[in-house]
């Protein structure tokens, strides 16, 4: 018995670095699994609760635009991208100007032209204020029906 006790320490003592290198790996492995829970479950409420907290607390700016100058804007845009894969058929992507006459265009009077919906929808919306505003104020010297009796 004694002798068998001998022979196993012996075989220990020969992979005793192999055996400390497994526990090694094994006790950072655990640390690592460990962390690795310990910071999805710190982690994954604490991200959703500051990305609701981001959306709920977000500027967000209304953009007023016509229907129609969204659906205008919409056409063309699909048809310059998407047009193709549906009809089975290649849309030369040349605009409407180039057939039509000298000094006519596709671009709406009073827009700038930049191909942006929003902002040219803006311009036409701060048009139209500045047209109603001068159109309600009555000039300096006109005078009102009570004050003419």
């Amino acid at each position: 018995m004694s002798q068998e006790k001998v022979d196993r320490y012996k075989e220990e003592k020969k992979n005793r670095d192999k055996i400390k290198k497994k526990n090694k790996v094994k006790k950072i492995l655990g640390i690592f699994l460990v962390a690795l829970v310990i910071g999805a479950l710190i982690g994954f409420p604490l991200g959703r609760w500051y990305y609701n907290y981001r959306q709920e607390h977000q500027d967000k700016e209304e953009i007023f635009m016509a229907a129609n100058t969204y659906e205008d804007w919409f056409n063309k845009y699909w048809v310059d991208n998407y047009a193709d894969l549906y009809t089975g058929s290649e849309v030369a992507s040349e605009s409407a100007s180039e057939g039509a006459p000298e000094g006519t265009s596709d671009i709406p009077e009073g827009t700038t032209g930049t191909g942006d919906p929003i902002k040219e929808a803006t311009e036409e919306q701060a048009t139209a204020e500045k047209t109603t505003e001068a159109a309600t104020t009555a000039p300096a010297d006109a005078v009102s029906g009570d004050q003419a009796q």
